[in-house]
């Protein structure tokens, strides 16, 4: 029989998922999964065991609090993690043990943090999160949980069990990792008050499908669209087999459609697939020259504004270069290699990330537009070209103790995940301008709440 082995960096894996639970908190999951090659066990009679002590702990954000807001926690737990096997001999890279903590908060912004104390082997660990947990109370809402990814998903009468759910043993993925030993990505979600999208017929729509993290569109294959009967909550179950994907990263997308086919909520997850022996297929791209281009031809006044709108979404690096071009032509062919690299599909002769750009722009611009600014130059138009549509929207138009603003949820910015905007118009004039956000580079006011007091 093996013996013990010695101690290795600890591999640990961190996520969580939040879910309804009451009408003033909702349940906040954690999942914790741990490398078990690099734990260090001790020989037992039977077995091998290694014992991990954890602390966890919620704390209210330091970029949403109020300077007068306690910065205690608002949820501690500390416990002794067990895991025996019968010889660590046979512990193969890429296992893992896995683990979940439950618990009620009131939704708001957090921040997760788990500390693993050292010993004279082992440095101590620490990981941080941000954390959004949103509220789920309002019945004339539709609602949409976060997703839960998991290695296995199988019916249950353990109601005592670890992983019980509903019925159902639910095994989370918290390092979001599968391919050659994990060919299947199984979901969990809840969707609530759908009985607003339902029709005549008493259904509404769910489209689940998987997506490459740069593009939009489902794979070939990997969508199901499937009729439901409106119901609160809705459990929402499936798998999809991803054998065939080549590495990389990808999405697994919801969304609740209703009677126009439109999608009222959506929600996302990241995952990773790691398949070495599936060889990606190179798209045949379009031979396209710039003398032959759309933009060979393009008037100076078309490019001066074409150059003002990619100013949205271009890198410090393309901005700099393209204040440094004079040459008209130059300009253009800027432009076309600008787009060109973000299409993606170039073997097609339309490129679906310009088109959509242009499209969110044109909503921008009949929805945000004021006397002072087009649509797409305001703060609000900014946001919605950059990031897409808001999962949801809270307009406070009408506070007798607050100025007029909007609150922007978003479930999954690709590199951010769940994010919140603040807009208000705070000099009266109908121009809401961007006072607060979570998202990196964006603008925080951690006291944005009194910013808004009347």
């Amino acid at each position: 029989m093996a013996t013990a082995q010695p101690a290795l960096p600890l591999q640990m894996d961190l996520d969580h998922a939040a879910f309804a639970y009451s009408e003033d908190a909702s349940l906040l999951e954690v999942y914790l999964a741990f490398g078990a090659k690099s734990l260090d066990y001790e020989a037992r009679a039977q077995d091998y065991a290694a014992q991990l002590p954890i602390d966890l702990s919620v704390v209210r954000s330091t970029d949403a609090a109020l300077e007068d807001t306690p910065s205690d926690p608002i949820w501690t737990d500390s416990l002794t993690l067990t895991f025996a096997v019968p010889d660590t001999a046979g512990l193969a890279p890429g296992q893992y043990f896995v683990h979940q903590v439950r618990t009620a908060v009131a939704p708001g912004e957090y921040e997760l943090h788990v500390r693993i104390p050292g010993d004279s082997a082992r440095q101590a660990l620490r990981l941080q999160r941000d954390v959004l947990v949103p509220a789920f109370d309002d019945a004339s809402l539709v609602g949409l949980s976060d997703i839960t990814l998991a290695t296995s998903i199988t019916q249950s009468d353990d109601a005592q069990g670890l992983f019980y759910k509903n019925g159902l043993d639910i095994r989370p993925n918290p390092n979001q990792l599968y391919g050659r030993a994990l060919g299947e990505v199984y979901y969990y979600a809840e969707a609530y008050n759908t009985d607003n999208l339902a029709g005549e017929s008493g259904q509404y729509t769910l489209l689940a499908y998987v997506a490459e993290a740069n593009r939009p569109q489902p794979l070939p294959d990997l969508q199901k669209r499937t009729q439901r009967e409106a119901r609160s909550p809705d459990v929402l179950v499936g798998a999809f087999d991803i054998s065939d994907l080549p590495s990389g990263s990808y999405f697994l997308r919801l969304a609740l459609l209703n009677d126009d086919n439109e999608a009222e909520v959506e929600q996302a997850r990241k995952f990773f697939v790691y398949n070495p022996a599936i060889q990606r297929e190179a798209p045949a791209a379009m031979e396209v020259s710039f003398e032959t281009s759309q933009y060979a031809s393009m008037p100076e006044e078309e490019v001066e504004q074409s150059l003002k709108h990619i100013d949205l979404i271009a890198t410090d690096r393309e901005r700099r270069r393209a204040n440094n071009i004079q040459d008209l032509d130059e300009q253009r062919r800027f432009l076309m290699t600008f787009w060109q690299k973000r299409d993606p599909n170039p073997s097609t002769a339309s490129n679906e990330f310009r088109e959509q750009f242009y499209e969110r722009l044109q909503y921008a611009n009949q929805r945000y537009s004021n006397s002072f600014r087009e649509g797409w130059q305001s703060d609000r138009g900014r946001v919605y070209i950059k990031y897409g549509p808001p999962a949801q929207r809270d307009p406070h138009l009408y506070d007798t103790d607050a100025l007029p603003h909007e609150i922007w949820q978003y479930n999954n910015i690709p590199g951010e995940g769940q994010a919140t905007f603040v807009f208000a118009d705070r000099d009266g004039f109908g121009d809401f301008e961007l006072i607060h956000s979570t998202v990196a580079g964006e603008r925080r006011s951690p006291d944005w709440r009194s910013m808004i007091r009347r």
